[in-house]
């Protein structure tokens, strides 16, 4: 009797497994194989920042008389030209003479010496800096010079003059340059930031090669000059990445007519 009942009991449990397995004549099918994580993609470098503003001079511990071998701004310094003024430097401020030389309108027959003999007798003060190299170099929007004139008024005396890489030319006259504010260049008595807006004047937003000519004789005082409002960073080749049009040489200006006007 015990043998019987053990032996039913072995079917109902086979039976009961066979339930809950719910097995039927048809094979189990395999789990899908799941795909495996893909690999992280390397991180990528962050792109160099841009600085707020680039420093062209301060004139702290500059000498007239003494080119350094680095500008203030930590860059090389290639030349700078003090020719015909008179200056110093007081607590980072320069007080240039202007003295050019005697004006004749027969130097400006011979178009072939034109730009030469034009850069011999203007006052000019300038500077090749490698403005390239400085970390997060930009284009920019404006160039602040701050300054003052002994008399005022001095802007119709005084030139910009851009040069990169001695490439295209930007000249203007102080007077024809446009301000942030939409006005034009004024040189007061007073230690003030002229603002230039570089693309509305026909400037490159930087330059590695400037300088501040005069016309006739002038005192005028800088205290510093920088760029600002980074718009865009600078490449290998700045000089193609140049989209405003050359202006030309300081000698293309109506020189005579400007030399006319201030004597």
């Amino acid at each position: 009797m015990k043998r019987k009942l053990s032996l039913l009991l072995a079917l109902v449990m086979v039976f009961s497994v066979l339930v809950a397995c719910g097995s039927t004549n048809e094979p189990v099918a395999e789990p899908a194989p799941v795909a495996p994580a893909p690999a992280p993609e390397p991180a990528q470098p962050e792109p160099e920042a841009m600085a707020d503003s680039f420093l062209w001079e301060n004139f702290e511990g500059r000498d007239p008389a003494n080119k350094p071998d680095l500008a203030n701004n930590g860059a090389s310094m290639w030349w700078d030209n003090w020719a015909n003024l008179r200056a110093n430097v007081d607590n980072g401020i320069a007080q240039i003479s202007f003295r050019p030389g005697a004006f004749d309108p027969e130097d400006f027959d011979d178009e072939d010496d034109y730009f030469a003999r034009a850069a011999d007798w203007m006052g000019n003060w300038g500077q090749a800096v490698d403005m390239w190299s400085l970390e997060g170099i930009a284009w920019t929007k404006y160039l602040t010079i701050r300054m003052s004139g002994a008399d005022g008024g001095e802007e119709n005396k005084l030139i910009l003059h851009f040069q990169p890489e001695d490439g295209p030319s930007f000249v203007k006259l102080f007077s024809e340059l446009v301000t942030k504010d939409g006005g034009n260049a004024s040189i007061t008595t007073d230690m003030q930031d002229i603002v230039i807006d570089l693309e509305a004047s026909g400037f490159p937003g930087m330059t590695n090669r400037m300088h501040i000519r005069a016309l006739a004789p002038c005192v005028v005082y800088f205290d510093e000059m920088y760029f600002s409002g980074p718009i865009g960073p600078i490449g290998d080749d700045p000089v193609s990445e140049i989209t405003v049009s050359p202006i030309g040489n300081p000698a293309d200006l109506p020189i005579k007519d400007y030399v006319e006007a201030v004597n």
